[in-house]
Order: structure tokens, then C-alpha cells, then sequence
């Protein structure tokens, strides 16, 4: 389960930040409940160009278009009980 984006910036907070208390990464992990190797692979990335934010994964590519989408979605709003087979046999796509 990834770690929740307030999470990451406790981490550096509690270690890093001027202003804040500058734990060590063992009472930082205590701290935030999580492991002292997550708190160094989150201060790690702290200081490398990239944000927290979690970066964008491979994997299968939609199989509708934003287009479809939207046809499907006000196809059901019309018809609740609409099935899919109806959806897809009554579409040109």
C-alpha cells in the first residue's frame, strides 16, 4: 500500500526541515508507524528532483476512448438497466 502523500511530507518534516524537530530516522519511522527503510527511501527522494507524487505506471491501455466513455455513461443514466451487451452490440465504436 503506498505511503499517503501528508506521510511523505511528516517524513521530511520531522527530519529534515529547519524549523522542525530533526529526528532521527529510528524515531521518525516510530513517529509515522512505517519502516526506518521508508523513511530513507522517502528522504532519499526528497532530495532528487522529482516530487512525492506517484509517478505514472505502465499497464494495459484503456480499451474505450474518453468518447466512449461518456456515450456509455449517459447511456446508463437514460437506461439503469441497461446491460452491457446492449451498450456494445447497438454502438458503432
Amino acid at each position: 500500500m503506498p505511503l499517503p502523500i501528508h506521510t511523505r511530507y511528516e517524513i521530511v518534516f520531522l527530519s529534515n526541515y529547519s524549523k522542525g524537530p530533526q529526528l532521527s530516522h529510528v524515531n521518525v519511522a516510530k513517529e509515522v508507524h512505517c519502516n526506518i527503510s521508508t523513511v530513507k527511501y522517502w528522504l532519499n527522494r526528497w532530495t532528487q528532483p522529482k516530487y512525492f507524487t506517484d509517478s505514472t505506471r505502465s499497464g494495459r491501455p484503456r480499451a474505450t476512448t474518453k468518447k466512449q466513455d461518456q456515450r456509455i455513461t449517459s447511456l446508463t443514466k437514460e437506461q439503469p438497466f441497461v446491460t452491457a451487451q446492449d451498450i456494445w452490440s447497438g454502438e458503432e465504436w
